[in-house]
């Protein structure tokens, strides 16, 4: 989970004893109320960090590691970065399921045979009557919004004890949300907590560890209820000071053990597997195991080839249980196909619910939208005190959850939470599968059809697709957040930061930094806000140009309705040259099933924001309304599919939009669309003949640059000498022929300062990033001509430190292009001219110390922003007394990853000039 103390917020054990002394409660005089999870989170985690301990968030512990004694050295930890080997003398297991010893094999005793009890916690509902509940305790004080206080309740539940089977976990926890939900839920817990009714076998030193020191694996600690402990001393774990005294104790006994051990050498640990885990191949697996950090150490654990267990058999597996992904498993369970949907959260609908983006932006609402729009609207009475009176547009954060997961259900797919995909399953070229850590393990699900909407691409990667993210040409990304969460809470919209969600450091770090930020609040949303992510090679990536030219296809998937929501700076030549529009006009844009076809890959479909699309094409097709509709199309796709028994690209995609088109889905001209590009030759000298006039034809001509270049000089020629020739030099330059030079180099020399430039900016960025005269500097660069170093040095040295930031991106742009040593000293002086140093946040503490209260700041993203491209041209010049490798080094080991990757990788590719598009 993306927090500490899940015993006590996940499971919502949140009313501690008085002498508890760790949390107290806001009110002295009231010592019955629930302390605020984010108050536990935070002391929690503050002591981690106050103690120097390292810590990672949303990561599972999946194999051990055994010295050549064959005690534990650590283990092979699982995220959304890939897998990680961390060595260590003892291994404490605190997971409330015993992660590490099941990873073990570790063979329990029983406690006690049959029926095993199960809490669970919901606030604001009214009691239930369903039968299956065995007692019910109202809790007072669960939490407070303004004048409003909320009770709760803990249910008990009596179940077949799912033992070793997390598919039965699964189901348990699926039939208890469906007896205890109603619509004035406001919270509810992430986790069941029960007693176990199996434990390990202690040591038998007998000491005050010996209950928690298994005797089956060398140091290896079991802090939990599985300890070799009596029922009713586990059930007293629920207790934070019994239990934190037990850690304490267990700490403290492991850290003088670990005085007489050897440190374990990466080269002589090993994975040990059980005899058991033989059986047929089914597949082969891959995941990333790429170098995490430059700080992370170049040693590495030779891994032997391991057997995972087979966890299920599907039709259509659906990775991620967001906007796009609970979509998909509703549709392909209601069309027949047998659908697993894994969410690693314990709620669907991703940022729209857990990241309580709750309202609509942009985006077309019809088709299988507005089913959900209406079913929503439908949970409860419209005199209802929690209903949104423009219910359509935005919803109540729980009641969205709570339809998708009762459509799942209805159609009879089937639902795990707590389920992390970490790898794929393949058969030559073909994903039949993935490889999903749980508490319980780490196995495989092999389907016929693989729908990855982790929003990343994440399993589409594992497979080996190539990606896009920001890189050492470009550390454009859109701008992100992660929202404070209060009861009845549906939307905190916010943008603060830069999150890279693949990278486990960064999310870390941005969870740290929130806890600071929102300091005193009832908790923290568990996902980050974030609007770009790396985005798979696809067989057809859709681009900016196929945007604007409103480019139709003959295998329309989905159709996409929004403006140029950027959220930041763009990239694409394009744009810079002419950029969107200021006002909020909306762009209609079609996505290809080719666009979510992983280039070379079979068997797997990407949705959402890890679909195939330049990232200036993103804004317009990442809006909620239509992903869900995406969700919906990939679904019925992958189920008729199956129906047909063929591969899904095997597939007519008429047949398929004709029910799309039925639905609301698609428009009904896609049923006879054609590809439009490449654009008739007489459209293209029609555009060039009217580029003068505001760049109207631009985007015709950006389509094909080969056939484009010709004409533009014809017309460039036939205007030589008037003001109408300056847009065709520049858009030479841009395109990088230099035939417009001179009349471009008057056009910067003719600016005797700085126009009205652009300060990064997050919310409501519609329009230009740049100024006019960015734009002409940047082109000017891409001549690569040395004789145009004078122009644009005068303006650099008009550069001040409160200069807007697209100033300096155009000079750092246009010099590290040129790329002439001579201009070192000068980028050097404006580093030290404008204080451009010391924003890198390489720990914990810096990520708590450097964050504000503003939840739409920008002035740290221009400061470091300013900082990277004037070090990243400086280094690229040929650098002046190792300034910018410093600033660089610093950077490269930064917390956030999309700082850290492009410092590393300018570094790494050397002093050649690259232009960031």
């Amino acid at each position: 989970l993306p927090y500490l103390g899940d015993d006590l917020c996940g499971a919502l054990n949140l009313w501690l004893p008085e002498n508890s002394g760790f949390f107290p409660t806001d009110s002295a005089a009231d010592q019955s109320a629930a302390v605020k999870p984010l108050r536990i989170k935070t002391a929690l985690e503050d002591m981690l960090i106050d103690a120097g301990s390292g810590f990672v968030y949303s990561s599972y512990y999946a194999e051990p590691l055994y010295t050549k004694t064959g005690a534990i050295g650590g283990g092979l930890l699982v995220n959304r970065s890939g897998c990680q080997a961390v060595c260590s003398k003892i291994v404490i297991d605190g997971s409330l399921d015993a992660t590490v010893a099941r990873a073990c094999r570790i063979e329990m005793k029983k406690r006690e045979k049959g029926k095993r009890l199960y809490e669970y916690t919901v606030v604001g509902n009214e009691a239930s009557k369903d039968p299956r509940i065995s007692e019910i305790k109202t809790l007072k004080g669960a939490a407070q919004r303004g004048d409003r206080h909320y009770d709760a309740l803990r249910y008990v539940f009596e179940f077949d004890d799912a033992g070793g089977d997390f598919n039965q976990l699964n189901r348990i926890e699926q039939e208890i949300r469906d007896a205890t939900w109603d619509a004035n839920q406001v919270d509810s817990s992430d986790l069941l907590w029960s007693v176990p009714s199996q434990c390990i076998t202690g040591s038998g030193d007998k000491t005050p560890s010996d209950p928690f020191l298994s005797k089956a694996v060398k140091n290896l600690y079991i802090l939990s209820g599985y300890a070799d402990v009596s029922p009713s001393m586990a059930a007293s774990f629920r207790q934070c000071n019994i239990f934190m005294q037990a850690g304490a104790s267990v700490g403290a006994d492991a850290l003088a053990r670990a005085g007489y051990i050897a440190a374990p050498q990466p080269a002589g640990l090993s994975v040990v597997r059980s005899k058991t885990s033989s059986g047929k191949i089914r597949g082969q697996a891959g995941e990333t195991v790429s170098k995490l950090r430059p700080s992370c150490g170049t040693d590495r654990v030779q891994v032997d080839r391991l057997a995972l267990p087979v966890l299920a058999e599907v039709d259509v597996a659906v990775i991620g249980g967001g906007t796009a992904g609970s979509a998909a498993g509703i549709s392909a369970s209601r069309h027949g196909a047998s659908t697993l949907t894994m969410e690693y959260l314990h709620g669907l609908g991703g940022i729209m619910t857990n990241g309580l983006i709750g309202r609509y932006w942009d985006g077309f609402r019809e088709g299988f939208t507005s089913e959900v729009d209406r079913g929503v609207c439908s949970m409860a009475a419209d005199d209802h005190p929690r209903r949104k009176k423009n219910c359509t547009v935005e919803w109540v954060s729980d009641w969205k959850m709570e339809w998708l997961r009762t459509e799942l259900r209805k159609a009879k797919g089937n639902i795990w939470f707590g389920a992390m995909a970490c790898g794929a399953v393949m058969d030559g070229n073909r994903v039949c599968g993935a490889v999903i850590a749980t508490p319980y393990g780490r196995g495989v699900v092999l389907c016929k059809t693989l729908v990855d909407s982790t929003g990343a691409a994440d399993i589409a990667i594992a497979a080996g697709a190539r990606f896009e993210t920001t890189d050492g040409r470009s550390v454009a990304t859109q701008g992100a957040g992660l929202s404070k969460r209060s009861p009845n809470d549906f939307y905190n919209n916010n943008d603060w930061t830069f999150i890279d969600d693949t990278d486990v450091i960064d999310v870390s770090r941005v969870f740290v930094a929130a806890k600071a930020k929102y300091a005193g609040e009832y908790d923290l949303c568990k996902i980050p806000q974030t609007r770009e992510r790396r985005r798979v090679v696809a067989e057809h990536n859709v681009s900016v140009l196929d945007v604007i030219g409103q480019r139709r296809y003959p295998d329309t998937i989905s159709y996409h309705l929004s403006s140029f929501d950027t959220h930041g700076f763009t990239v694409d030549p394009y744009f810079t040259i002419k950029p969107p529009e200021r006002a909020h006009r909306k762009y209609s844009a079609d996505v290809p099933l080719r666009t979510l076809i992983p280039r070379g890959l079979e068997g797997i479909l990407v949705t959402g924001l890890g679909a195939g699309a330049h990232r200036d094409a993103m804004p317009v097709i990442r809006m909620q309304p239509c992903l869900q509709n995406q969700g919906y199309a990939v679904g019925y796709l992958s189920a008729m599919a199956v129906r047909a028994t063929k591969a899904v690209h095997q597939m007519d995609v008429r047949e398929i939009q004709k029910h799309l088109v039925e639905i609301g889905n698609l428009p009904e001209r896609v049923l006879t669309d054609v590809d439009n590009f490449p654009v008739a030759d007489i459209l293209m000298e029609e555009a060039a003949s009217t580029l003068h006039n505001n760049m109207e034809g631009l985007e015709v001509l950006m389509t094909d640059v080969p056939r484009a270049i010709p004409l533009l000089r014809k017309h460039y020629r036939a205007k030589s000498g008037s003001a109408e020739a300056i847009n065709y030099a520049h858009t030479l330059a841009m395109l990088d022929n230099p035939e417009g030079f001179d009349d471009l180099l008057r056009a910067v020399n003719s600016y005797t300062e700085w126009d009205t430039g652009w300060h990064y900016t997050g919310m409501g960025q519609f329009g230009p990033c740049m100024s006019r005269l960015d734009s002409l500097i940047i082109a000017l660069g891409k001549s690569r001509r040395n004789d145009a170093l004078p122009a644009i040095i005068a303006h650099a040295n008009r550069l001040k430190a409160d200069s807007s930031f697209s100033h300096f991106r155009s000079i750092a742009l246009a010099l590290e292009t040129i790329a002439d040593p001579s201009v070192s000293p000068l980028l050097a002086g404006l580093i030290e001219r404008c204080n451009l140093r010391n924003d890198a946040v390489t720990d914990y503490r810096a990520a708590r110390r450097s964050t504000n209260t503003n939840t739409e700041d920008t002035s740290i993203r221009n400061r470091v922003l300013k900082e990277l491209h004037i070090a990243r041209a400086l280094y690229r010049c040929g650098d002046h007394n190792h300034l910018a490798e410093t600033i660089l080094s610093a950077y490269s080991n930064d917390l956030h990853a999309h700082y850290a990757r492009h410092a590393a990788e300018v570094m790494e590719s050397g002093t050649v000039g690259l232009l960031d598009s």
